[in-house]
């Protein structure tokens, strides 16, 4: 059974108490994981579940695999349902299909290096908090792949 509305575009509290429990804790690449899965939802009109598809990029080792669990949560794309797919890639940025449309969702360089560099539980918190309160645009290079 199909769901009925469409999945909330909207970071919130909840969403992300739902993403820290699947997940097991909340970090910085998951919050990464849940803002692309609500840039997409937004970009492409897309209800979620079973509308969208999602081809990931990244080092398939934690953390930076710690985003496809916030995918995973925002959009509704699965591993279960085969509408999520990983691959092995340098930077993080996914490609999401619904219908003919695609967008493609990157990861500015900047924030990458600023993730993988945060050392302390205090840098990890502030990059949480900026994660959760910046625009799309300040976050992702957002394009139409050919």
């Amino acid at each position: 059974m199909k769901a009925e509305k469409p999945k909330s575009r909207k970071l919130s509290k909840e969403l992300l108490n739902r993403g820290i429990e699947f997940h097991g804790h909340g970090g910085a690449f998951l919050v990464v994981g849940l803002r692309m899965g609500l840039a997409a939802l937004k970009q492409l009109d897309a209800r979620g579940w079973f509308d969208l598809r999602c081809l990931v990029f990244l080092k398939l080792k934690p953390p930076d695999s710690c985003v496809v669990d916030g995918i995973q949560i925002s959009t509704g794309c699965t591993m279960g349902k085969r509408n999520v797919e990983i691959e092995e890639g340098d930077g993080i940025e996914a490609e999401f299909t619904k219908d003919s449309s695609r967008l493609r969702i990157a990861l500015k360089q900047h924030l990458l290096d600023r993730l993988r560099a945060a050392q302390t539980d205090e840098e990890v918190k502030t990059l949480i908090s900026d994660l959760m309160d910046a625009p799309d645009k300040g976050l992702f290079d957002l394009s139409v792949p050919n």
